[in-house]
Formats: structure tokens, C-alpha cells, sequence
């Protein structure tokens, strides 16, 4: 699959799963302690393009808008797990307060270095709800280590959580997969994805690389996450 094609793909895929996620109720933000943003305000401390590599361009990008959500209409752990896979990270719904994302790639398949990166912000009205929302997603993962969905053109597309590692980033709880992607109608390598997520405060965040003529994420996700990190909590 060329890269072109991939990039395009993993466009389509995001766009198609904001759509369809039902938009959670949004009602004017009222006081809250801690500081509650909204996705219009998350999307701005997003990190730019150029903050991956230099000739990157934003090809997705979605949030929640200028108010503050409320209630939950997507439930992790009983979600089925080719609608996770599919809304996690993209979509919104999980219970936040506001969210914000967007993906990245390279304007030319000649680019030395080419990756896709995707980044993600979950704001939580609590602590402890932003904890149990990392912990609900981290669970998920390990019970859906595999799925397979058709991909519209008479193929099967197949993710698989390959590894998964719990660590600490900048003093964060986080935690680490390597994804591989294929597809039983288009031959050659798997794609190789290595996502991180993060807690931090009443955040969840998720910065993720899908590997296409690298080994592993240039720059590192640890370094892009304490970056994004740093420019949401300047939010606040």
C-alpha cells in the first residue's frame, strides 16, 4: 500500500468515525474546579504539524466545540471491540467534558522521514473520572488485543495489539502499545503503529505514529507527549 493510499485511508477512517459518533449533549459551561476547557480552547494547544516534521500538514482534525459536554453515550466496557478500536481516540462521547484531535502527515510521498501522526486530549470533569477513563481504555486493549472488520472492498481488515507496556512519562501514568494493521486484500508488510497514552490531571491523552519507512517514531512519542502536555495545561 503506498503511502498516498495509506494516508488517505487512515483520513477517511478518522473522518467516518467522528461522523458517527453520536454528539454528546452540550449545555453552556458552568464554574468547575479544576479549570474545564472547552475542544475549541483544546484544539488550540494541539500541537502543530511542523512540531512532528517540518513539511507535515494537518489532513483530520475534529472537537467537541465551544461548550462543555455532559453525559456518557459511549460505554468502554461495553463497547464492542470493533467500536472501540474504530471511536477511540477519534471520537467523542466517553464521558469527557471536551476533546480535541488531529492527524498529520507528510505534504509529499517523498518525504525522508514519513509517518502519520494522530493526537488526542479527553478533558474529564475530575481526576477521578479522567483516572477511571484511562483505566477503562488500557483494560479495553488487553480484552480487545484483536479485531477484524470488513474494509468495505471485499477484504478484511485485522488489528492486533502486538505489545503493551506500562510506564511513566514525565512522572505520568501511561501506557505504551505497538498495533499492527493489515489487510487480507492488499499484500506486503504490516503497518506497524506505536501509540502512547498518558493521564495527566482531569486529561487523557493519546499520541500515536504510524510507522511507514521508519523503525520507530521520529521525534519520540514521549518527547511530543510532555510537549502536548505542557501547551494544554498552559490552558489552565
Amino acid at each position: 500500500m503506498s503511502f498516498r493510499i495509506k494516508a488517505s485511508a487512515i483520513a477517511v477512517t478518522a473522518a467516518a468515525c467522528a461522523l458517527l459518533t453520536p454528539t454528546a449533549m452540550a449545555s453552556p459551561g458552568s464554574s468547575h474546579s479544576p479549570v474545564q476547557v472547552t475542544g475549541k480552547q483544546l484544539k488550540g494547544a494541539l500541537l502543530p504539524p511542523s512540531r512532528f516534521q517540518p513539511s507535515y500538514v494537518t489532513i483530520f482534525s475534529a472537537n467537541s466545540g465551544g461548550r462543555l459536554e455532559h453525559g456518557t453515550l459511549l460505554h468502554i466496557p461495553s463497547l464492542k471491540c470493533s467500536d472501540f478500536w474504530g471511536f477511540i481516540g477519534v471520537g467523542q462521547g466517553f464521558g469527557e467534558t471536551a476533546m480535541a484531535t488531529e492527524t498529520a502527515a507528510s505534504k509529499s510521498a517523498a518525504a525522508p522521514v514519513e509517518e502519520i501522526f494522530d493526537q488526542s486530549v479527553y478533558q474529564s470533569a475530575s481526576n477521578h473520572a479522567a483516572t477511571s477513563l484511562f483505566g477503562q481504555i488500557s483494560a479495553k486493549y488487553k480484552s480487545c488485543r484483536s479485531v477484524g472488520v470488513s474494509d468495505g472492498h471485499g477484504g478484511t481488515l485485522k488489528r492486533t495489539v502486538h505489545s503493551r507496556t506500562v510506564k511513566r512519562v514525565g512522572g505520568h501514568q501511561s501506557l505504551l502499545l505497538t498495533e499492527y494493521l493489515t489487510d487480507t486484500r492488499i499484500p506486503g508488510p504490516r503497518t506497524v503503529t506505536d501509540a502512547l497514552w498518558t493521564l495527566d490531571g482531569t486529561d487523557v491523552y493519546m499520541v500515536n505514529s504510524q510507522l511507514l519507512n521508519v523503525n520507530s517514531p521520529q521525534p519520540t512519542l514521549s518527547s511530543l507527549m510532555l510537549k502536548l502536555i505542557s501547551r494544554v495545561t498552559a490552558l489552565k
